[in-house]
């Protein structure tokens, strides 16, 4: 059965998607101490299956089907003999759907089977983000998680439009500049994304509740579980040691190192200094925390002179709208009209009369009296009159159409006019690329050609 492919860039996000996504949930118990072994646990899993899928992206062949249900076994025999007794539901459940999912990666070739595992990854991204131990500190896997699922959706896009043009074109297929373009679109979306989500106001549950009613942190509940009789909770650890965790969750103690604050949205330096002290945390982590916490403090100080003129151009500010409030309502309400003025010229441009009476000043101004500019002036006068004079008989100019597909346009829909149309964009373009001045003749050439146009039309 042939099945569309999909490159190789596809396959490298879509298994960073899906690790980061179960590294987000193995960050929850970091203070345990088998993050290390879980990551490498699971990059294996995530990657030999992706390499499996990646190795029939031409063909479904019998070995990934076969390969799917070995990996669905091995992970129903986890979930039982590992799983559950270590973590309990709903953790297990978790990892039983990262397992599904990994046994899934063994037969992805197209977009659905794509789009599937990204799913499943914002799935086990989400139920880490809304447990009650996760904090800010998490951002480190969580942030690299939505650049992974941004590069596969970019990667299969740019690789998909890729191919559509040299199908099209009828030329061998070539990948030369998609790594860049992919690299680039990812940059621009992300960069775009977290601008737009600095900029806008983020109100979160744990906000609300310190805000009308509820003053610090506390445990949802349920999140204690009880595995079988074992005595174990849902983090693999006795249920004494996990309830004085619970307390120091719901606390805000050291334990957990959350120390959240209503209404702060980013750590003090301190909270930084004291999260990177975390039992167990990695040392690229702590040493990036406490790089971040210099680079705060670094700018802190550093701002506090700006913020101060700020704050004074600010309160000036006030004070001149408090004496001059009369004169900036009338100069709003002029920009206001102004506005209003430029999109009704706008719109009346559309309207089909009055392009008509605009295509009959023009042929009076430029054609019949001859009152133009010189040089590049002039020849943009008159390729803006001819392009209105084909749009008002139904050629209009796309935005995003050059000279060349303009003028293709023109060819089809009027044969009669397509020389002059092809010799007055030439002149056109000799103007503006040209190394040499345009001279009268070719002006005055441009005047008959649009005249002979005109009456064509």
């Amino acid at each position: 059965m042939t099945a569309s492919p999909l490159s190789f860039p596809v396959y490298v996000g879509l298994f960073l998607a899906q690790w980061l996504a179960v590294a987000c949930n193995a960050f929850l118990d970091i203070e345990y101490g088998s993050f290390a072994r879980e990551m490498l646990f699971w990059a294996i899993v995530f990657g030999g299956t992706s390499i499996v899928g990646w190795r029939q992206i031409h063909w479904l062949s019998g070995a990934g089907k076969v390969w799917q249900k070995a990996v669905l076994f091995i992970g129903f025999l986890l979930f039982v003999l590992v799983f559950m007794p270590i973590w309990g539901m709903p953790r297990a459940g978790l990892y039983l759907l990262a397992m599904l999912q990994a046994s899934y990666n063994c037969v992805t070739t197209g977009r659905r089977e794509m789009n599937l595992g990204l799913l499943v990854s914002l799935a086990i991204v989400l139920f880490a983000a809304s447990h009650y131990r996760a904090d800010w500190t998490m951002l480190f896997y969580l942030a690299p998680y939505i650049v992974s699922v941004v590069f596969c959706l970019v990667a299969e896009q740019v690789q998909r439009r890729g191919a559509d043009l040299q199908r099209l074109s009828l030329g061998r297929p070539s990948s030369q500049g998609q790594g860049a373009a992919i690299l680039a679109a990812t940059a621009a979306i992300v960069l775009i994304g977290g601008g737009l989500y600095l900029i806008t106001p983020q109100i979160n549950w744990p906000y609300l509740e310190w805000r009308f009613g509820q003053v610090s942190l506390q445990n949802p509940g349920g999140d204690i579980e009880q595995a079988g009789s074992g005595g174990q909770t849902g983090s693999g650890q006795p249920a004494e040691k996990a309830g004085g965790e619970q307390q120091q969750a719901a606390g805000g103690g050291e334990g957990t190192g959350q120390q959240w604050q209503a209404g702060n949205r980013w750590p003090s330096p301190a909270d930084m200094r004291t999260a990177a002290k975390r039992v167990n945390m990695p040392a690229w982590q702590a040493a990036a925390i406490n790089r971040i916490a210099d680079l705060s403090e670094s700018a802190q100080q550093a701002l506090v002179p700006a913020v101060a003129v700020i704050f004074d151009w600010w309160e000036w500010l006030k004070q001149w709208l408090r004496e001059h409030w009369l004169a900036a309502l009338l100069g709003l309400l002029a920009l206001i009209l102004l506005a209003i003025f430029l999109a009704f010229g706008a719109l009346l441009r559309e309207i089909p009369w009055i392009l008509w009476l605009i295509t009959q000043w023009d042929y009076l101004r430029l054609g019949v009296i001859g009152r133009h500019t010189g040089g590049e002036t002039a020849a943009r006068q008159y390729y803006r009159a001819m392009s209105r004079l084909f749009a008002l008989h139904d050629v209009p100019r796309a935005d995003t159409a050059n000279t060349r597909e303009y003028l293709a346009q023109i060819s089809r829909r009027h044969r009669d006019a397509r020389r002059s149309a092809a010799e007055i964009t030439g002149l056109f373009e000799a103007a503006r690329y040209g190394d040499k001045p345009l001279a009268d003749a070719h002006i005055r050439r441009m005047r008959q050609l649009y005249r002979t146009i005109y009456r064509q039309l």
